[in-house]
């Protein structure tokens, strides 16, 4: 789950720059974003996959042509409607600093998976 928030990191502050008075704000909101995100990361993280029955998905974050940055599996043993308030803020925030900053995207439509099942301990997106 590292790897996404890095990745996510990596393509908004190279899309976006940081020429200006203006980057310093937005490298700050582009953290906060960044942190946003490894808070939902920690909900999940370290939460064996054994049975993907107890397992479920949903869509997360704001691409800047519209749709989800992509699909987040997560166990039903958490709690749920803090785990879910926590998407839609990050989704929400990911939005919001996309048209604030004219961020651009490559615009692919992420596919949505059709289950979730365990592989080595872990849940897998299929």
């Amino acid at each position: 789950m590292k790897k996404i928030s890095y990745f996510i990191f990596i393509v908004f502050f190279g899309l976006t720059g940081c020429n200006s008075d203006e980057s310093i704000s937005q490298e700050s909101e582009l953290k906060t974003l960044q942190e946003q995100f490894e808070e939902i990361t920690d909900m999940i993280e370290g939460v064996t996959c054994s049975d993907p029955d107890n397992w479920t998905f949903t869509a997360y974050g704001s691409k800047a042509c519209g749709g989800p940055q992509g699909f987040i599996a997560y166990p039903l043993a958490i709690d749920t409607v803090t785990f879910l308030e926590k998407i839609e803020a990050y989704t929400l925030a990911e939005e919001e600093f996309n048209t604030k900053w004219g961020v651009i995207s490559d615009c692919a439509v992420v596919p949505s998976p059709g289950s979730v099942t365990c592989e080595n301990g872990k849940p897998v997106l299929k």
